[in-house]
């Protein structure tokens, strides 16, 4: 049973799979230590040690993870190493079920053990979609240069299914949430200048005229809730849909930074059309497929939960499927069926924290972050489809109060305890390795600037001091264990 007129698709949806796996372990690798080291922020051999007191065997369920094996931060490099070659291989067509297996049960390792720092939606995306390229091909040992398997049509379908939710429930969850700024079609004239990490263009988008503003949202709604839809008629409204998909998909790339995101849904819009949309064939795909009842098996464990989230996104209020509560929760530490959707709630104001360091409690220097601002006339990056994970949970941070982020201490702790792996993290060290006396973290309000100030003073950004964000840390307070 072969997808006739999908070859294309096949292999759009493989080497995208592929891809974003790549870039996933790519992107963490330089963030790794810094992060989840033994003398990282939240690390993930402090976590599971701590796991493996409270809980029983039940942790390897809950937690499904190899660092259970070993946790060191040999260990954690060796495992993204291995997520990158493995992404590789799979990409060149090597043995690629087998390949996408060792994809999925790596990144699944970090996303399980990465606490907040791996909770995007991206991440939740790629192992859903990562879940279903388990059942693209026969597990065989291979060589297709380049190549690929025809899809299974029930795998087809599935992945249009996930393009289908993830769309539509991020349109959705903006007009069932009570955030007025989507009802009211102003939630654009917030969002270039709030968003966690905008780009240049995000600047001039951000100086638009209202009534564009407005009329983009509107366009933003019919392209999330009403487009997707037509992905499943074949033809010429099918091959429209995608191009709304995709010209959405730019320019959310072109006004924001969101790591993969972008370049999993746009392979996920590509992998819909025919071959007959594309005008050509390629002749490097094994026609061989996996068998129909091994197909069977993601939609028997996929369509329900996934028909689970579209009806509490609708209706979230509704205990109808309240019966479905331990299924869903049997499979959540898998992460292979998600709900979706970005900014449900707009952010209006822009609060960034801003990390400062003295060695006499007078002078106060400040971190510079690698991407996020602190300097008010360093330009917007771009720095898709690398995530900088602790310039992005430094805006979340800001949203929230100190108690609420306690794994800002961690990081003070580190910076503290002189840990070159966490000051790597850092664009700009004021103190060159060396502790401070005392750290401090201040709260500010940030816009852009305008175009006069722009011109004739280089600023990019403008701030008014908020207030102090938690108390003022002193070195001889912290002991040199974590």
């Amino acid at each position: 049973m072969l997808l006739v007129d999908y070859n294309i698709s096949s292999w759009i949806f493989s080497k995208t799979l592929s891809l974003c796996y790549f870039v996933a372990f790519l992107s963490l690798m330089p963030q790794l230590l810094g992060l989840f080291g033994r003398q990282g922020i939240l690390s993930i051999d402090h976590l599971l040690n701590l796991l493996d007191n409270e809980m029983k065997a039940e942790r390897f369920y809950h937690v499904p993870s190899v660092f259970w094996l070993f946790s060191s931060d040999f260990a954690l490099k060796a495992v993204c190493f291995i997520g990158m070659m493995a992404s590789s291989l799979s990409f060149l067509g090597f043995s690629q079920s087998f390949m996408l297996l060792i994809c999925f049960v790596c990144y699944l390792s970090f996303v399980s053990c990465g606490q907040l720092f791996l909770s995007y939606q991206w991440d939740s995306l790629l192992l859903e979609f990562g879940f279903l390229g388990l059942f693209f091909a026969p597990y065989q040992w291979e060589w297709i240069p380049f190549g690929a398997h025809v899809l299974h049509p029930i795998l087809y379908g599935l992945t249009l299914f996930l393009l289908f939710k993830l769309m539509f429930l991020s349109g959705v969850v903006k007009l069932t949430n009570k955030d007025t700024s989507w009802k009211d079609l102003t939630a654009m004239t917030y969002h270039y200048w709030t968003q966690p990490l905008p780009t240049p263009l995000a600047f001039f988008a951000n100086k638009l005229p209202l009534h564009f503003q407005r009329f983009s949202t509107l366009v933003l709604f019919f392209i999330e809730i009403v487009t997707p839809f037509f992905i499943f008629i074949p033809g010429p409204q099918q091959i429209l849909a995608v191009f709304f998909l995709i010209l959405l998909q730019i320019l959310i790339i072109l006004t924001g930074n969101y790591g993969f995101f972008n370049l999993l849904t746009l392979g996920l819009c590509l992998g819909v059309l025919p071959d007959s949309a594309w005008g050509f064939k390629i002749n490097w795909l094994e026609a061989t497929t996996i068998p129909t009842y091994i197909a069977a098996i993601p939609a028997i464990l996929l369509i329900p939960s996934s028909l689970f989230w579209i009806y509490k996104s609708l209706f979230e209020k509704s205990k109808a499927l309240d019966f479905m509560l331990p299924y869903m929760r049997f499979f959540y530490p898998f992460r292979i069926s998600n709900p979706y959707g970005l900014f449900a709630v707009m952010t209006k104001t822009r609060l960034e924290l801003v990390l400062e360091g003295s060695n006499d409690g007078h002078h106060w220097e400040e971190y510079e972050f690698s991407y996020k601002p602190v300097s008010l006339k360093k330009m917007p990056p771009i720095v898709a489809p690398h995530q900088p994970r602790l310039d992005w949970q430094m805006w979340f941070a800001a949203l929230e109060g100190f108690n609420e982020n306690l794994w800002l201490q961690n990081l003070i702790t580190r910076i503290f305890q002189e840990s070159p792996d966490v000051l790597m993290l850092f664009a700009k060290d004021p103190f060159k390795g060396k502790a401070p006396k005392a750290l401090r973290i201040q709260r500010y309000e940030y816009k852009f600037a305008s175009f006069k100030e722009l011109r004739e003073e280089g600023l990019w950004w403008k701030r008014d001091f908020v207030g102090s964000y938690g108390p003022v840390f002193q070195r001889e307070e912290f002991t040199e264990e974590a």
